[in-house]
């Protein structure tokens, strides 16, 4: 079994007004929010180490692609 330090995650954040959205693929709870672009890699951490209920320093490489909503 691999572990989550093993995997990439891939995240596709959105900006949506003052704030950016985040979608973690693969999650079931895969939404979480960043007041910029830059904090969304963090915020995507929190959200797939309390997803897998796993340390923060546990989790894999994370890729942050930006897209638009339309």
């Amino acid at each position: 079994m691999t572990s989550a330090t093993d995997h990439q995650f891939r995240v596709e954040a959105f900006h949506e007004g003052e704030w950016w959205v985040a979608r973690v693929a693969g999650l079931d709870a895969n939404y979480t929010q960043a007041r910029t672009l830059e904090e969304v890699r963090d915020m995507a951490r929190d959200l797939i180490a309390l997803a897998l209920d796993i340390d923060e320093t546990e989790v894999g490489e994370i890729v942050v692609t930006e897209n638009d909503w339309r």
